[in-house]
């Protein structure tokens, strides 16, 4: 993070140094394609729908494919159906095959029978990366996602994800394996793999069918099947999140680290991710959520927030703020493994002023105007019993080359 001058005035303007990244028109996908599973009514209704959310990181942001591929296997859904939801994404520009999924299995096998959907694609020998996600999984940089995904040769058997950050939940667990919601990537030759393996073998105990491999949840069921039937364990990437926490997550959005996919932000927490990505069409993948800080204390976390500090920055800023509801029996190290140690959280103390993002829209080649709100009614910007005070605050920030 690069300290600048003051944060300019109405109508200012200011030079701050970005990466050359590419823009979502630039990007070339078409070595990943993406499954996920999800019922009709979740992708119709108003607060669960993706599109939105996969126009930004499956088209060029333009109403073109980036040459990803997706397959979305709909639960108990008509032909109608099938049909009308395909002719949506094709008009939004996403190249997505739309499929039934089978009724008789369970959510934890529909989401295991998504790599053989995978693996049988027309495309398969163009693809690289099989990808597994969940209908609220977000990729905000895919160019830079495929550049780490290449150390990893597409001709050899590999299972990559990410854990939870819960850590009592990996414990629990006793195994280390991916959590759906982060994505999970398969080459070629594990999905081959999995396909050949009886992941999906059991019998019915009443009106449960329950797993040889004894899981309930498809994420597990696969690791399962792929440690009992293969010798491959799990590549982890942690810069993939599952993001398994509640509440306020600027602790994450604001600590300069860019995340290669993201969840939860429909229910666990509550983020527009896909106006947070708009910003990429004037500067790039990589200036999504980049920190920019100033000598007045303000501190810009781009396509999250504008936060001013009035008491000065006087934390390391390299720790991320502890501001998430942590309802974890052993605190002390539910995130650290995940996200390093952490800094104490400033709400209700005083020394925290924050807009965070409210809209975000492209006005031009390469021009995107971005609009900050802070609420007079948020309580977490005044010291602890402190009545609301001033008016609600807008900041308005144009990027442009």
């Amino acid at each position: 993070m690069k300290r600048l001058t003051s944060l300019p005035a109405a109508a200012g303007a200011v030079e701050v140094h970005i990466k050359k990244s590419m823009r979502p028109d630039d990007v070339d996908a078409s070595a990943l394609i993406f499954a996920a599973s999800t019922t009709y009514q979740r992708f119709t209704n108003g607060e669960t729908n993706p599109v939105e959310e996969w126009k930004r990181w499956l088209t060029d942001g333009q109403g073109h494919s980036n040459g990803a591929g997706l397959v979305l296997q709909l639960f108990d859904a008509s032909d109608e159906e099938i049909e009308s939801t395909s002719e949506l994404l094709v008009q939004t520009g996403i190249n997505a095959t739309v499929v039934k999924a089978n009724n008789k299995l369970d959510m934890a096998g529909r989401y295991v029978a998504l790599v053989e959907r995978l693996y049988n694609h027309p495309t398969r020998d163009t693809r690289k990366y099989f990808v597994l996600v969940d209908d609220d999984t977000f990729f905000p940089a895919l160019a830079e996602l495929q550049r780490v995904l290449k150390k990893y040769n597409p001709a050899k058997p590999y299972y990559i994800g990410t854990f939870t950050e819960r850590a009592e939940w990996f414990m629990r667990d006793h195994a280390a394996f991916g959590f759906g919601g982060g994505g999970i990537f398969l080459t070629a030759p594990m999905a081959k793999r999995v396909v050949e393996a009886p992941c999906l073998e059991g019998k019915k105990e009443g009106d449960v069918w329950k797993y040889d491999l004894d899981a309930d949840q498809g994420d597990r069921l696969l690791y399962n099947c792929i440690a009992k039937y293969t010798d491959i364990r799990l590549t982890y990437l942690p810069r993939l999140h599952q993001v398994d926490q509640f509440g306020d997550l600027s602790g994450f959005y604001e600590n300069g680290d860019q995340p290669l996919s993201l969840h939860h932000f429909k229910s666990w927490h509550h983020f527009n991710v896909a106006k947070m990505h708009v910003v990429a069409d004037a500067c790039g993948e990589d200036c999504v959520l980049q920190r920019f800080q100033f000598k007045d204390n303000f501190i810009i976390s781009n396509g999250y927030s504008v936060a001013e500090y009035p008491q000065g920055i006087d934390f390391d800023v390299l720790q991320s703020e502890d501001t998430f509801e942590n309802m974890a029996p052993i605190h002390d190290v539910d995130l650290a493994y995940s996200m390093g140690a952490q800094r104490p959280n400033l709400a209700f103390t005083g020394k925290k002023r924050s807009w965070e993002l409210l809209d975000a829209r492209r006005e031009g080649a390469g021009v995107v105007r971005q609009v900050y709100l802070k609420h007079r009614s948020d309580m977490r910007w005044y010291p602890k019993g402190e009545k609301a005070s001033g008016d609600d605050s807008i900041l308005v920030l144009e990027w442009s080359p």
